[in-house]
């Protein structure tokens, strides 16, 4: 709600008002002239005598912290005094007076302390006027009257100012409560309505609050039944240490398709969640809020689809390699002599036979990795053998795109233990990835390092780069790039199993891309493995 101060502008009727209220028009031009000419002489006096008035109370001496800053108001305020002097009370004069009070609120300095500046103003400048002006009786008092109108003409301004701002400050805190009240109704409504579990914990994990769902979670009838139980009582099955690390890290913690029993009698009964826990922090962590979704159908439903693709892959490779091995014979000159329209015929049917066994070969082992039923045949080989083989075959494919590739491999490579027909894979497709992504005159360079624990194969290319909002889907499933302009056949199924294989090898892999200069690809193995699932 955007409110206005009643006070923060006056309307030259209003003016008029009060000033026909404190009868400004018995103010004579003769009266102004002496006060004015008194302020013009003796303002510094004034300014001096109010200054040693303020600077005698704590709270007000807390004002001018320095001397630079006390000269400053000093000098300001006697601008101010100047001007009450000089006969033009009009909208300008009082929208200066007004912003007085504005500042006053803003800067917390109470009116009690503008009340006696004006009363030590008013004592001050009276005997003055007396003293310098030769005035009957009655005079003097008209004169003190007209002054003591200006003061309170300024005083009320100011006053009636700071009181506005003041009122102001107070609505739009009150909206900012009943604005908060709202939201916090609402959000109370959503969370207690929605379809997942949500709980907050104190760090000894003890339910404070919890929504309905989540009391269905842990088979209770309603909230109540949970608040101020442990967590782990109601739910023994649940792992602890992800909460234990948000304690102690501060750190949130989230999983997908997680695992969980929360049953309490039950060991077997597994259903699939995404769920994460977060810590509640003020100067630290003093608690943790966790929510639950439950995904087991679809969990349920990407299973039944996986299955599905396997089977359906597993079907097709035997009609696909038997299809191969019949055109190879044809091709051998098992069935009579080939003609050479043919041959090209049937080798164009063998090389896209032989593309779709390579993917009806990749979604199996996709499927085999997922499923975690794929078993990796470890044993020591030399890894920058296989690599410089591997650069050889693929040599020609490069030359006739024009691109550079090359193999910079130390000699002193020691051998590791890995599955090498998958570790091949990895680095076949990387090379593959990158020839297809850098243009005609780039490089494309394969270096190997070791130590004494892991050995590290980096692929790095001249090609256009992958822009930043791209790096984290790179080994995700079915990603491909698109930003090229171009398309090439794939799966976007590459880099997803090279990820796959990399890490049944206990290793890891990793890109580092500019976008303009190019690539790097990189994955780590341990020189030493043991047999190892997905």
């Amino acid at each position: 709600m955007n409110v206005t101060s009643p006070f923060s502008e006056l309307s030259e009727s209003e003016i008029k008002q009060r000033q026909r209220w404190l009868e400004f028009d018995s103010i004579s031009q003769e009266e102004i002239v002496a006060i004015n000419a008194l302020l013009e002489k003796h303002a510094d006096e004034l300014m001096d005598s109010m200054y040693e008035h303020f600077l005698s109370f704590d709270e007000t001496r807390s004002f001018f912290p320095t001397e630079q800053i006390m000269q400053r108001a000093k000098s300001a305020q006697k601008q101010y005094f100047l001007r009450l002097g000089r006969g033009v009370y009009d909208t300008d004069y009082v929208r200066d007076r007004l912003r007085v009070g504005l500042t006053h609120h803003r800067i917390e300095l109470d009116p009690k302390w503008y009340i006696g500046a004006y009363n030590r103003a008013a004592s001050w400048l009276m005997p003055r006027l007396f003293a310098e002006n030769d005035l009957s009786e009655s005079a003097k008092i008209d004169l003190a009257r007209s002054l003591l109108k200006l003061i309170f003409f300024d005083m009320g301004l100011a006053i009636e100012s700071y009181i506005g701002s003041k009122e102001l400050a107070l609505i739009q805190h009150r909206d900012a409560i009943r604005e908060l009240e709202t939201e916090k109704r609402v959000t109370k409504s959503i969370l207690e309505s929605a379809p997942i579990g949500i709980v907050s914990l104190d760090l000894d994990y003890r339910c404070l609050e919890c929504n309905e769902e989540f009391a269905k979670l842990v088979s209770c009838n309603s909230t109540s039944e949970v608040i101020g139980k442990l967590l782990f009582d109601l739910a023994p099955k649940l792992p602890q240490e992800p909460f234990k690390q948000v304690t102690e890290t501060g750190q949130p913690s989230q999983f997908s398709a997680n695992a969980l029993n929360f049953a309490k009698n039950n060991p077997t009964e597994v259903t699939y969640w995404d769920w994460a826990a977060w810590p509640v922090k003020n100067q630290g962590v003093y608690g943790i809020v966790a929510m639950f979704s439950n995904a087991t159908d679809r969990v349920h439903l990407q299973q039944q689809r996986e299955d599905f693709v396997a089977t359906l892959t597993h079907d097709l490779k035997t009609p696909v390699s038997a299809t191969n091995r019949a055109v190879k014979l044809i091709l051998a000159g098992d069935f009579g002599e080939v003609s050479a329209e043919l041959r090209e015929i049937l080798e164009t049917v063998l090389q896209s036979n032989t593309t779709l066994y390579s993917l009806v070969q990749t979604l199996l082992d996709v499927y085999r990795f997922d499923s975690g039923v794929k078993v990796m045949d470890i044993k020591e080989c030399n890894l920058a053998g296989i690599i410089t083989q591997l650069v050889t075959e693929i040599m020609p494919l490069a030359q006739e795109r024009r691109i550079q590739l090359k193999a910079v491999l130390p000699f002193d490579l020691g051998c590791i233990s890995c599955d090498q027909e998958e570790v091949r894979r990895v680095v076949q497709n990387l090379i593959d990835n990158s020839l297809k992504f850098t243009p005609a005159g780039g490089t494309v360079t394969v270096t190997m390092s070791q130590n004494d624990e892991v050995t590290t194969v980096s692929v790095k290319d001249t090609g256009k780069g992958i822009p930043p909002e791209n790096m984290s889907k790179l080994f995700q499933r079915f990603w491909q790039a698109g930003s090229s302009g171009r398309y090439y056949a794939s799966t976007g199924l590459g880099l997803y199993l090279a990820r796959k294989i990399v890490e049944g090898h206990g290793g890891k892999i990793s890109c580092e891309s500019k976008v303009g200069e190019g690539s790097t690809f990189s994955f780590e193995l341990p020189n030493s493995s043991q047999t190892l699932k997905s």
